[in-house]
């Protein structure tokens, strides 16, 4: 890591480098400030404190988050075998681990994002004024935690230590109006994220989004096996694993079900050691039902399924259609990739986009 720049993240959640970023986001913007600057509402945003935080992480009422983990995944959050442990005194220790790695943002951090949200208000008023409208919560979380991830909770957007940092080195720049490559990516992150809380809180806005023009079809009842069970990682931006997707849109047949899943090592790690898998799954008299193959769905690595990732506007992240949807909806709001309009179903994303998020 250097002070600009970190390290990849594998797409077991998300990327920091874009690498489709080619164009600056200065580029495209100007005239959209100009013409919003007036009109956009005030920024909302709030900066959880440590307790906060940790209280959010482990106490918000409904949360269903730790009470879904499996053993595997808990392991690789806590960086411990968990020997002889239980799975329900495993899922109590991820939940005790991510709330003691609760951190304060320092002043030059906040001062970074507000800076941040600022140049953005405007963009979003234009493109998308319900972002425009949303308050921002931030929880400011370890490195060591949920692999040094960005990621949401909740209204809140969980955001590690390093990527904090990072706002307050190039907050001088963003008050200049200048443009680099870090302050792309941080702006982009910054919606992408807040396209998850937004999907959270109205997930039936999103759900045309998902299956009209991505073509997922919603799964009742959701097909699982004891493996799946087993094996299955808790995404918090995409926890409903409730999608099928269908091959004959991309010249195959059948059906399959995008999955993020965790092997069978004694202490995986988050997030290098993650698998995104297409399972088979197929319609059924009784709804669904996972394919197996000697005792095991039977699965594909989603990087060999030819034509899936060209069926989508961005190949990042579609291992799940919440994924797919926040790296579109921010490419699509910042206008940043020069090739945007002739991606693939770009003309039917702008469409449900600018009757969705006004």
């Amino acid at each position: 890591m250097n002070k600009t720049t970190w390290r990849e993240f594998d797409p077991g959640r998300r990327r920091v480098l874009h690498g489709s970023l080619a164009i600056g986001i200065a580029a495209g913007l100007p005239s959209l400030v100009q013409a919003a600057a007036n009109a956009a509402p005030p920024v909302q945003v709030r900066f959880l404190t440590r307790d906060q935080g940790a209280d959010a992480l482990a106490h918000t009422p409904g949360d269903t988050y730790y009470a879904n983990m499996r053993l595997l995944e808990s392991r690789s959050r806590t960086n411990s075998p968990m020997t002889g442990m239980s799975l329900a005194d495993a899922r109590i220790a991820v939940r005790d681990y991510e709330a003691a790695a609760a951190r304060e943002f320092t002043a030059a951090e906040c001062d970074g994002i507000r800076i941040a949200l600022d140049r953005l208000q405007p963009v979003l008023a234009a493109r998308a004024p319900l972002y425009a409208r949303t308050p921002w919560s931030f929880i400011k979380l370890d490195d060591a935690a949920e692999g040094g991830m960005p990621h949401t909770r909740g209204a809140h957007i969980v955001m590690p230590a390093g990527m904090a940092a990072a706002f307050a080195r190039v907050a001088r720049d963003m008050r200049g109006g200048q443009t680099s490559k870090p302050i792309e990516v941080l702006l982009n992150l910054l919606v992408h994220e807040q396209t998850h809380v937004l999907e959270r809180a109205d997930s039936a806005l999103f759900e045309p989004l998902i299956t009209q023009v991505f073509g997922f079809t919603r799964m009742a009842p959701v097909p699982t096996t004891p493996w799946l069970e087993t094996h299955e990682f808790a995404n918090p931006d995409g926890p409903e694993v409730v999608w099928a997707f269908p091959l004959d849109k991309i010249g195959g047949q059948g059906w399959l079900m995008p999955h993020l899943v965790v092997p069978d090592l004694a202490l995986p790690r988050m997030p290098d050691d993650f698998q995104s898998i297409g399972v088979e799954v197929t319609r059924t008299d009784g709804g669904w039902q996972v394919v197996q193959e000697d005792g095991t769905p039977k699965r594909r690595n989603l990087d060999q399924i030819p034509g899936y990732h060209r069926h989508f506007p961005f190949p990042d992240e579609d291992f799940h259609p919440n994924e797919i949807a926040a790296v579109t909806l921010a490419h699509w709001i910042l206008q940043d990739v020069p090739d945007l309009a002739s991606r693939p179903l770009m003309p039917a994303v702008d469409a449900w986009a600018r009757t969705a998020l006004v």
